[in-house]
């Protein structure tokens, strides 16, 4: 018997072409037939899904990638039939898309409105021209407002517009540009990203000029932070900044180690046996050898058993990223295992002022903690 996961992940993986600092799966797109492919085939992973966790109620969908909004309204819409055919969602169900800010128009968007998705994306990155082109973008900041203005004209229930910092030749007056810009403009969520140069990127086989310090990075982000929470924004996540009730439920899901459903090439997802054994799996990264398992009736699915070193490690990967940290029964409900099992690191941590315990049961790291965050969650490589 399986879990009854609450969130599902679509995953569209082709782009225009493949910004050089982006380590998603991602693909440029050389021939447009194969999005009317994918879009048949994903219907039939998303049947077959649902046979194993029939008994899943969605609260939250999330259609990534690539740029989904290279699929046209009627794939996307396919894709949501099939969804609302074979599970069963709820009302108030929260449903994101991921949209590439160039030229998009009014008309697109009110269909993917009426589709049901009722939460946007929009991945700005900077609102300087500049630096947009630095990092290899293909929108200018005037598409960025056009799309952000056009959804507000639309309805959608929320919008979201990520941001990076510690961009190549990007000043403290830069950022707090952006900053400033995206105040203006009132989203319900902001994600605010540093920029990190991860392997297999162009930007790691050539890496840019220009690239702040450290010290300046955190001079910018703490720059930053100030500003977002003067203009009210609840910082709830290390990188999640939301107005009151806007927090992104399908990445809390994700964050406090739930399950969920993975559709589409390179997705990822997690279920849990009623034994309290962990699945972790993934599907084909190649969207060919994805589409080509699927006609074959193949299981794209690459599945490990975690063992109770990855369900502790994962769970304090995702958790200790949330500001206000995580409750021992949370713990011991998430992952099956008893308190006792991290107790001891916990406590070094404490004496280390890395980590803080509360008398309401919840533990989360300091702000020393935060700092040195990746090296907090690696202790826990150790328990």
């Amino acid at each position: 018997m399986f879990s009854h996961p609450s969130s599902l992940y679509v995953h569209l993986p082709w782009c225009w072409s493949k910004c050089p600092y982006c380590d998603f799966n991602s693909h440029v797109l050389n021939d447009e037939s194969k999005i009317n492919t994918y879009t048949k085939l994903i219907t039939k992973d998303i049947e077959n899904e649902a046979k194993k966790f029939k008994q899943s109620k969605l609260k939250t969908i999330f259609i990534g990638g690539g740029t989904p909004n290279l699929f046209d309204p009627i794939s996307i819409a396919k894709i949501f039939d099939s969804i609302n055919t074979n599970f069963d969602i709820e009302s108030n169900c929260e449903i994101t898309m991921e949209i590439n800010p160039g030229s998009i128009k009014k008309v697109k968007l009110m269909e993917y409105r009426s589709i049901g998705i009722n939460r946007l994306s929009i991945g700005a990155q900077t609102f300087n021209e500049k630096l947009l082109k630095s990092i290899g973008r293909d929108h200018s900041p005037k598409h960025i407002e056009s799309v952000f203005k056009t959804a507000n004209e639309v309805k959608f229930e929320s919008i979201n517009i990520d941001l990076m910092f510690g961009l190549p030749n990007q000043s403290r007056v830069m950022a707090k540009n952006d900053i400033n810009k995206i105040i203006d403009l009132s989203p319900e969520h902001i994600s605010y990203y540093q920029l990190t140069i991860e392997p297999n990127t162009k930007f790691f086989y050539d890496k840019p000029n220009g690239l702040p310090t450290s010290d300046k990075q955190n001079l910018i982000q703490e720059d930053c932070l100030n500003l977002l929470e003067k203009a009210g924004y609840e910082r709830y996540e290390i990188s999640a900044f939301s107005k009151k009730n806007f927090e992104c439920k399908h990445n809390l899901n994700y964050w406090r180690f739930g399950d969920y459903i993975a559709i589409g090439a390179g997705a990822h997802g997690k279920y849990r046996l009623t034994n309290d054994d962990m699945i972790r799996y993934q599907n084909a990264s190649n969207p060919n050898i994805y589409m080509k398992n699927i006609i074959s009736n193949e299981s794209s699915h690459k599945e490990k058993l975690l063992s109770n070193s990855d369900k502790i490690f994962e769970f304090m990967l995702n958790n200790l990223r949330l500001m206000s940290g995580f409750s021992i029964a949370h713990f011991e409900s998430a992952t099956g295992l008893k308190y006792d099992a991290i107790e001891k690191k916990l406590s070094e941590l404490n004496n280390l002022k890395l980590m803080q315990y509360y008398p309401s049961g919840y533990w989360k790291p300091t702000a020393l903690g935060f700092k040195f965050l990746d090296n907090l969650q690696c202790e826990f490589l150790k328990v």
